[in-house]
């Protein structure tokens, strides 16, 4: 993404006109319980639409992750993106405490390793950049296996306000609202117009629920509906590993990152992973994963490892990427509309006066969000449900503005692509 996308007709918004403050979101992991929050906090009345007989059972349901930034070696778009999500990941986590809805996590930092040559090159150029040591510490073998409580055989970036969080009680405490229905057990497998309303259907086109604004969060079944199929979207599938913490491991007080995570002891376990499997759409817990994982942690942390015991698979689930990193948060565009009206943007007529885009009014997506969504929906979240009420060009939020974020995750980024190089 460039600066050629600001103020373009086809990134834009137009003002919505809702008869009713009702949405209903389908997929009850973290994209559809941020979005469920967020709008609740608008005092919009939500329907939470989940297939299994829980929150945060796919790609949410692993028992721990990480909420951490993700840094390059020179400050980009793309580490703006994640340090801005996850410093507001932070404060919507106190928020939520302030609110009297608890959240299983903890600060413990984060310690990423320069386990290779990559990563030893980040490290020199992030420490000749004077980064505020809040944020982020750039520490040698000794400072980092003294911040770890364990013996560590690599320099390390430390990220002081990392934290290990449980999914689960995250979507428990986001979805926690009186203006939040939950309806579990219903798969959400088509959607019908009818006059300014869509329909939610399930097998036998079963009426699930109805609502002017229908938000698609629905993870790895995100382009199975006819009016996302355009998305371009990969899967990647990821299990996770758990052990058996000993004496010594228990004196882990940081989570590690090397070519995947580990966490502290968390209820008397260690959770470390995942394996990264892409185009894998149904997968299953397997020993070769886990042996995987192990080899992993093996090779990173030898010493830590082999204090470890009884193994075990953790949890398997597939997550959505898109093909530039960056999900898709926002209005779902009317193609046709786009492909003909757009036609000749591959033609470089700069001063031709485009129309204003049109979209599948009513229809949103929250999705794409790869293997970082525990940092990254929320402000995602928050950008979207501007655009549903109808702040998205009002400045209403200096980080919003300052990200780009509208454009960043426009949904229809890829199409305008397409017909810039005159490949639709």
């Amino acid at each position: 993404m460039t600066k050629e996308i600001i103020d373009n007709p086809w990134f834009e918004y137009p003002k919505f006109h809702w008869n009713d403050k009702h949405a209903v979101i389908i997929g009850g992991g973290i994209a559809g319980c941020q979005m469920a929050w967020h709008l609740c906090q608008e005092n919009w009345k939500v329907t939470l639409i989940e297939r299994h007989d829980q929150l945060a059972t796919e790609a949410s349901g692993n028992i721990a992750g990480v909420i951490s930034p993700k840094m390059t070696a020179k400050q980009s778009i793309g580490e703006d993106f994640y340090t801005h999500c996850f410093q507001y990941t932070l404060c919507l986590l106190q928020t939520l405490e302030q609110q009297g809805k608890p959240v299983e996590y903890d600060n413990c930092g984060l310690l990423q390793l320069t386990h290779n040559k990559r990563e030893e090159k980040r490290w020199a150029a992030l420490k000749q950049r004077k980064l505020s040591t809040d944020f982020l510490q750039l520490l040698d073998e000794k400072q980092a296996s003294k911040k770890a409580g364990i013996p560590l055989p690599y320099k390390a970036s430390y990220f002081p306000q990392a934290a290990w969080i449980k999914p689960a009680s995250f979507c428990r405490a986001l979805s926690n609202h009186p203006n939040c229905k939950l309806i579990v057990e219903s798969e959400a497998l088509s959607l019908k117009k009818k006059q300014e309303s869509w329909l939610v259907l399930s097998d036998s086109e079963k009426e699930i629920a109805e609502a002017e604004v229908i938000v698609i969060c629905s993870g790895k079944d995100l382009t199975n509906l006819e009016q996302t199929q355009f998305l371009p979207i990969m899967p990647v599938a990821g299990q996770t590993t758990s052990a058996k913490a000993s004496i010594e491991s228990q004196k882990l007080k940081t989570a590690v990152g090397h070519e995947g995570y580990l966490t502290p002891v968390i209820d008397g376990e260690h959770i470390f992973g995942a394996t990264f499997e892409r185009n894998e759409y149904n997968p299953q817990l397997t020993q070769d994963a886990d042996n995987k994982n192990i080899q992993q942690l093996e090779k990173h942390l030898p010493q830590f490892s082999a204090t470890l015991s009884s193994f075990k698979s953790s949890h398997i689930a597939v997550r959505m990427t898109s093909p530039d990193r960056f999900p898709y948060a926002g209005a779902l565009p009317d193609c046709d509309f786009y492909k003909t009206n757009y036609h000749d943007l591959h033609q470089g007529k700069k001063h031709k006066n485009y129309p204003q885009a049109k979209y599948q009014k009513g229809l949103f997506v929250l999705g794409g969000l790869g293997s970082r969504g525990l940092t990254t929906s929320g402000l995602c979240a928050k950008m979207l449900c501007n655009v549903i009420t109808n702040k998205a060009n009002k400045n209403s939020n200096a980080l919003l503005e300052k990200t780009n974020l509208q454009r960043y995750c426009h949904p229809a980024r890829f199409i305008i692509k397409q017909l810039k190089t005159n490949r639709n």
